[in-house]
């Protein structure tokens, strides 16, 4: 006997504690404890979700629901986790590792998902378009039908939130692939929304090994949509997997994202917004702002200050809160710590913090956050996607030194500009080849509002914002031709 949850699948209307592909552990990241089993699915179980899928998309009522009915699911789904909210936030930092303010924060954010696209449920109108006498015509917007999620280990319940709801409010049904890392909130989504009174079928959870029921899923030809959220060489392999069928797909593939600190700056509002873009859930976040670009008359009291802050935090296990918390497991403990070593032959590392000294947390996959000086932008360490806390500080001299160095990049998804002068930050802001731009901040609070997504090697498509609905919906063009008889 065991006191360990066991993570079912969720097939339709079947909860699943067996299956194919036997059963995977989930570890506690700040001291190495089993969290929980999952069940890991097989061919036969990605076979019976696409199936339950298609059969709640093809003949299901959530597509004979009246928008607004829609709607009002959505939002009860919103309620129940805002209702839930210390609960799962817990668990989340168990699994993950991130500080539970964080996980507070990833709750609160899902919930808004829903409120904001349970809103927009009857509002996806489409165009009537003019084509002159004795012609009418017009678009309508329809769901693209069963809606595959590849989701991350960084923040699972939110990006499942991210997708799921504009996909359901568009009228999809949706099958959810978590990461092996953390699987434990994402079986609470299913439950809140099964709660909620979602019609079965339409959100099936399907846990499991990327290389198999990941894999087997992405290739599936009963899926219509592929939305992923992960590293650049994984997307590749979704993205010639959805090619085998010809199916769109949503990539957000991560970034090595850059901060512009001008002299006239307000450091003491500044240096806050740039340790917390390259700190957060431990620096493994995809817009993580990790090369900051730093005007040179400042740029040692910047890195002095900065050095001050990092020596000063506490590392811990994520449900106690610290000012850091874990790396996902050791395995990328020894990616991250590699990368230390690459930052010396190429600059200069300054570390801070200390390592946990409880013996609980011996453990633990815990790393010490990084300043790295004295390293140009050509360097593998400003260029390369860490996902660690290691910042990259780079002089510059003039605003467009500045911006060059910003855009030689592989990556371009999010971009962080601080200066008092609005007319450099706008000048600065509009050459940025980035998808978001944010000024005199590092992220907004619960931004579900604005579209999200980025350039290059970061991927396409946007998530957030009404703009992410166009994934899930293709456009039918009607046309009648009148002629007066």
């Amino acid at each position: 006997m065991t006191d360990t949850p066991l993570i079912p699948l969720v097939i339709g209307n079947r909860i699943l504690n067996e299956a194919s592909d036997g059963v995977g552990r989930s570890f506690d990241p700040a001291t190495g404890a089993v969290v929980a089993e999952y069940v890991r699915a097989g061919e036969a179980e990605v076979e019976m979700a696409v199936a339950a899928a298609r059969e709640a998309f093809d003949n299901g009522p959530w597509r004979r629901m009246r928008p607004f009915e829609r709607g009002r699911v959505l939002h009860r789904i919103g309620e129940l986790m805002l209702a839930r909210r210390d609960e799962i936030a817990r668990k989340e930092s168990t699994d993950s590792g991130k500080p539970l303010r964080d996980s507070y924060w990833e709750v609160d954010c899902s919930a808004r998902f829903f409120e904001f696209y349970g809103g927009a449920a009857d509002k996806l109108q489409g165009n009537s378009i003019p084509l002159g006498p004795d012609w009418s015509d017009w678009t309508v917007k329809e769901p693209v039908g069963v809606s595959l999620h590849i989701i991350p280990w960084n923040y699972p319940f939110q990006l499942i939130a991210r997708g799921v709801a504009p996909a359901l409010a568009a009228g999809c049904a949706v099958i959810i692939k978590p990461s092996a890392d953390t699987p434990v909130t994402a079986y609470e989504f299913v439950k809140i929304c099964q709660e909620a009174g979602l019609p079965e079928g339409l959100v099936n959870l399907v846990n499991g090994r990327g290389s198999l029921a990941g894999d087997l899923l992405a290739r599936h030809r009963g899926v219509d949509q592929i939305t992923f959220t992960g590293s650049v060489p994984t997307g590749e392999r979704v993205l010639v997997a959805a090619a085998s069928h010809a199916v769109p797909c949503n990539m957000e593939l991560g970034g090595k994202s850059p901060q512009i600190l001008f002299a006239d700056a307000d450091l003491d509002r500044a240096l806050p917004l740039v340790a917390g873009g390259f700190l957060t859930h431990c620096g493994q976040v995809c817009n993580a702002g990790t090369r900051l670009f730093v005007e040179r008359s400042v740029h040692d009291k910047v890195v002095e200050r900065l050095h001050a802050r990092i020596s000063a935090m506490t590392l811990g296990a994520g449900i106690d809160d610290p000012d850091m918390g874990p790396l996902i497991n050791k395995g990328h403990r020894q990616d991250v710590e590699a990368y230390y070593d690459v930052a010396r032959k190429e600059g200069e590392l300054l570390l801070g913090a200390e390592l946990p000294s409880a013996p609980a947390l011996a453990d633990g996959a815990f790393v010490r956050p990084g300043l790295v000086v004295g390293a140009d932008n050509a360097t593998r360490i400003a260029r390369e996607e860490i996902f660690g806390p290691i910042l990259t500080v780079i002089p510059f001299d003039t605003a467009a030194e500045a911006v060059a160095g910003a855009n030689d990049s592989p990556f371009g998804l999010v971009a962080g500009i601080h200066t008092t002068n609005i007319d450099k930050a706008l000048g600065v802001g509009e050459k940025l080849r980035v998808g978001q731009v944010w000024i005199n901040s590092f992220g907004v609070g619960l931004d579900v509002e604005f579209p999200f997504g980025g350039y290059k090697l970061s991927g396409y498509g946007r998530e957030k914002g009404l703009e992410a609905l166009a994934a899930y919906q293709q456009v039918k063009n009607i046309a009648i031709h009148h002629p007066m008889p």
